[in-house]
């Protein structure tokens, strides 16, 4: 029992199966596995840090003046509102430091996925969950990469990270890297598209477990909170209580001021209101007649959010397949605006351009070749394609 307490386990809950590593007091490693987490074999008794997938979560930075306790949980899920795509009542939204700048560093995930997750850890004593690519390590002018599960960790910021499928992050890797930034491998398997070229340091030797647990006290963040707060969390609000209970003489003298501050609240409440009716006027102008205007700029902001990505993950879709049939094309660039996905190619020939634009409009889609040309190598050249019905 001894070692239990001294002990720490950390879990990469990604995937259908979970990797787990113990660890003593001294980081060195007492055991480690992979199992499902229906069939979990990691030890029960041990306090457990456990690292979600960052594609399940949303990093955001919010400006909010100094609050604190309940009021600045309360403000943070009201900023944070207008980032989802549905009600804010549905997402779990967790305040974390401040950045330099002063806006505050929050995580907003699903509450229907913390939900899923607590269940499946079942009675592991977890103490802390964080998602898995902000445990990096990164550095200012660094994109810090590694591998899990067939999805890419990134972090490319104090509070900008994400994880993706290996086939989406070979696409959008280069759009979500700072420029001249240095790209850092810490650990899992490399995928074939990676450029060596880009990688200044690989670092090997150690589990991409145990680098995400040195890296977790640095996070400042526990997802684990409101409804999910963890059992230790509720021995100590218990161990407390009798101190609730003497302070209750206190409690009834403030009862005075309270309501003085709840009829401030509430008329500072009607102002936000007609503040929001002023600002959602300034801000969608074109919407004449204001019914609801929460769930109004809700698909309002869901059209202009999702709208661009959409299209070009449909454009993706539908021209990859035939692009990658084409073992003689070389795809140099991508650039996707305006509804339009603009592709930079070399070929053998200016044929094999004109053929690829053929197959792309075989498919229905809209597609020209731009800028074609001859040199000692080949053919260079773009394609531009849009959805079919497009001039």
């Amino acid at each position: 029992m001894a070692r239990a307490r001294s002990d720490k386990l950390l879990v990469h809950a990604a995937g259908s199966s979970w990797d787990w590593l113990q660890l003593g007091r001294g980081g060195q490693v007492r055991g480690s596995g992979q199992c499902d987490p229906a069939a979990a074999d990691w030890p029960q008794e041990t306090p457990a840090t456990v690292f979600i997938d960052a594609g399940l979560c949303m990093g955001l930075a919010l400006e909010l003046p100094p609050l604190g306790g309940k009021k600045l949980q309360q403000a943070a899920r009201w900023a944070a509102e207008e980032h989802f795509a549905g009600s804010a009542e549905d997402e779990h939204v967790v305040v974390g430091p401040r950045a330099d700048d002063g806006r505050l560093n929050c995580l907003g995930i699903a509450a229907r996925v913390m939900d899923e997750l607590v269940e499946k850890l079942g009675t592991l004593a977890v103490e802390r969950m964080l998602p898995d690519a902000l445990c990096l390590p990164w550095q200012p002018g660094e994109l810090a990469l590694a591998e899990s599960g067939g999805r890419i960790l990134m972090r490319w910021g104090d509070w900008s990270f994400t994880a993706l499928d290996a086939e989406l992050a070979a696409e959008l890797i280069d759009t979500m890297a700072p420029p001249d930034s240095g790209w850092i491998w810490h650990g899992g398997q490399r995928p074939d598209w990676l450029d060596q070229s880009r990688l200044v340091q690989v670092r090997d030797g150690q589990p991409l477990l145990a680098v995400l647990g040195r890296n977790a006290e640095a996070a400042r963040v526990n997802l684990l909170s409101g409804p999910w707060a963890p059992e230790t969390a509720a021995v100590a609000r218990r161990q407390w209580r009798w101190i609730a209970v003497l302070a209750g003489v206190v409690v009834c003298l403030l009862l005075a001021l309270a309501a003085v501050e709840n009829y401030r609240l509430a008329r500072h409440s009607q102002r936000l209101a007609d503040d929001v009716e002023h600002q959602f006027r300034k801000v969608f102008p074109d919407i004449s007649r204001i019914v609801r205007p929460r769930a109004q700029a809700e698909r309002e902001l869901a059209r202009l959010r999702f709208g661009q990505a959409a299209g070009l993950l449909d454009l993706l879709h539908q021209a990859a397949p035939v692009i990658d049939g084409q073992k003689a094309l070389k795809l140099d660039r991508v650039d996707y605006r305006n509804d339009e996905l603009e592709l930079a190619l070399r070929a053998p020939d200016v044929a094999a351009l004109e053929q690829l634009e053929q197959r792309l409009r075989a498919l229905g889609l809209n597609a020209d070749v731009q800028g074609a040309s001859l040199d000692q190598d080949g053919a260079s050249g773009r394609i531009r394609i849009r959805r079919g019905g497009g001039a």
